[in-house]
């Protein structure tokens, strides 16, 4: 017997066939990765428990001795990636082989070695601990254990911004060796720390800018500096045993070639809307996580990474979307494919994005910057380099400054009230910005002793009701500055030269742009900061640092290009006070969180240990 089919509408009918196309969509690989992810985030114990006696887990010289009970978390595809411990437990590390890590653990702890016992311990793992620590019995959840579970997660998450289960995911998908562990101790002599042992350098990287080839850290998080503070950084035992390692940035995932990106700062009080169309390959083989940073730089203080973040709204691969995870209080996010890439496949992301990034001048009204000037749009590895299109939609009343070449600045077509403007650096660079603002702009050229065209020059400055500024000085200084390191490290690479008014009490200098506040009274100490910030086109943007242990490099290249040039622009003995001034500085005591430190400021440690020297 035959059955008559109802008649459908055309509409309805190809409603319910891209339904069930979705439907499909959302069973492929990625988003069964997604559902490895949740599996991972719930760390849910009911994988059984076990008792302890002197069970001892060795990880790069450290020692953990477990005595009590472990419960273990449900096994995701397969494998136990989570455990909690309640009992006596012992945590021991050998002596630091590195001079500035011995000297780091003895300032901060006041001991040779980091030991510690502990009532607690949370672990999170895909290497061999789930197999160390396999189940004798099972039972009903253990509610301490649960919430101990819970609350490392979040906490990680709000003090350092690493999002663990994401950390899991990718090393589960894309099938890394060594696998990856993480341990978080409390109820001891020494409160609560952690440790990672990170072979990838993904953790290192992301969330402490450590990038010199490190595997692992111990660290706590300090509540004075609203940071986490690293009591040691060591590399792997192979490393030690080679006497060598690799640069972190051979571990990233994927290369980025180029950014378009088209950003909405009509609602500038509120709200950056952000596209992106990314262009990338993978470095590796068997891709089908990739992590992301943004935000990173935001801190706890405020609730600032929490409220204020740049959040992911979708992501694209050829009109497919994507699933993606960013939680809470989480520096970065996290893409999965729909299929394993190959080394050197093509892979281009459409991206959205949406944040109160944005922050207000407290001196002016009406200019904005970016919360970081770095941290605002979304990045794979450290200093990776690639071109930028940047597109910016905004009032009109108001003008951006940013790199590159300013292509096209017209009236929106599709909005009069607002104004579209669009940059090109064509040049591959690691980091951009730009700012929003009332400018006025003020032009000159830069004409070269060499011949050839004059370069344009230009600096985005505030009308005078706002806050009068000498154009003129910056405008001349920077002209002179360039001219002056052109014949010093040769031709300027970059079309054009500029800067653009920075409110704040620092200046950046990216491709093309300097970010600087009104320094236009004339002095050593003016002609200095803004030849520095002028020298960092080379020593920094063209001459880069590969990792923090580097980065002492542009810095200190730029400081002394810019005595270079007071000394020429003022007199020898500016140049002569400026360097004694430097080099009484180093003899002055630290300045802590208590108030002036021990010792000089020389001793803290070497310079190439950059960033990791500020500590409390």
């Amino acid at each position: 017997m035959k059955t008559k089919l109802p008649r459908i509408p055309l509409f309805v009918l190809v409603c319910l066939l891209l339904a069930v196309t979705n439907a499909f969509a959302q069973d492929g690989p990625s988003s069964k990765d997604k559902d490895t992810y949740n599996q991972l985030k719930a760390f849910s114990l009911t994988g059984g428990a076990l008792d302890v006696k002197g069970v001892v887990l060795k990880r790069v010289r450290s020692q953990i001795t477990l005595d009590g009970t472990v419960y273990l978390s449900e096994p995701v595809n397969g494998l136990i990636t989570g455990a909690v411990f309640i009992g006596e437990g012992k945590f021991a590390t050998e002596a630091p082989t590195n001079e500035f890590e011995k000297d780091n653990v003895k300032r901060l702890l006041g001991t040779e070695v980091i030991e510690s016992d502990f009532k607690t311990a949370v672990f999170r793992f895909t290497d061999n601990t789930g197999a160390v620590l396999a189940p004798t019995s099972t039972g009903p959840v253990n509610e301490r254990a649960q919430k101990l579970a819970r609350e490392t997660d979040e906490r990680t998450l709000r003090e350092i911004g690493a999002n663990l289960p994401a950390r899991l995911a990718i090393s589960m998908l894309n099938a890394e060796k060594p696998g990856f562990f993480f341990a978080q101790f409390d109820g001891g002599k020494r409160g609560r720390f952690s440790m990672v042992v990170d072979y990838q350098n993904r953790i290192p990287v992301a969330n402490f800018d450590i990038n010199a080839g490190e595997k692992g850290l111990i660290w706590s998080y300090n509540t004075d500096v609203y940071g986490p503070e690293v009591w040691e950084a060591f590399f792997s035992l192979e490393d030690y045993q080679r006497g060598t390692v690799t640069y972190s940035d051979m571990n990233d995932q994927i290369d980025v070639k180029s950014y378009r990106m088209d950003l909405d700062l009509r609602d500038y009080k509120n709200r950056v809307k952000l596209n992106v169309r990314l262009e990338a390959e993978p470095y590796q083989p068997n891709v089908r996580a990739v992590s992301f940073r943004i935000g990173e730089d935001l801190g706890e203080y405020e609730n600032q990474r929490l409220k204020k973040q740049m959040r992911v709204v979708s992501v694209r691969r050829d009109g497919a979307e994507l699933p993606a995870v960013q939680e809470n209080w989480e520096g970065g996010f996290t893409v999965f494919l729909p299929d394993s890439l190959k080394a050197r496949e093509k892979l281009d992301l459409d991206m959205t994005l949406e944040g109160d990034y944005l922050r207000e001048a407290e001196v002016v009204e009406h200019c904005y910057y970016p919360r970081s000037n770095t941290s605002w749009f979304p990045r794979h590895g450290y200093l990776d380099r690639a071109t930028f299109d940047l597109t910016f939609r905004h009032p009109k009343s108001l003008h951006v400054a940013s790199v590159g070449v300013r292509t096209t600045e017209e009236i929106d077509p599709e909005d009069k009230n607002s104004l579209v403007t669009r940059y090109q650096m064509s040049h591959p660079v690691a980091l951009v910005t730009f700012a929003l603002g009332p400018f006025k702009r003020y032009t000159d050229s830069i004409k070269w002793e060499k011949g050839g065209a004059p370069t344009p020059l230009e600096f985005n400055s505030l009308p005078g009701d706002y806050l009068p500024i000498k154009e003129d000085f910056i405008l001349a200084e920077l002209n002179n500055a360039v001219r002056y390191f052109t014949v010093l490290f040769g031709d300027y690479p970059y079309p054009t030269f500029g800067a653009a008014f920075h409110p704040f009490a620092f200046g950046q200098g990216f491709p093309t742009l300097l970010m600087i506040p009104s320094a236009d009274r004339a002095s050593k100490y003016t002609y200095q900061f803004i030849a520095h910030e002028t020298a960092h086109q080379w020593w920094g943007n063209i001459v880069a640092w590969r990792s923090y242990r580097d980065q002492w490099l542009s810095e200190g290249f730029a400081e002394y290009s810019g005595i270079l040039y007071t000394g020429l622009r003022d007199s020898q003995g500016a140049k002569s006070e400026l360097i004694g001034r430097l080099r009484s500085s180093l003899k002055d005591p630290p300045m802590t969180t208590t108030g002036i430190g021990k010792g000089r400021l020389v001793d803290v440690g070497p310079i190439i240990l950059g960033h990791r020297l500020s500590t409390s």
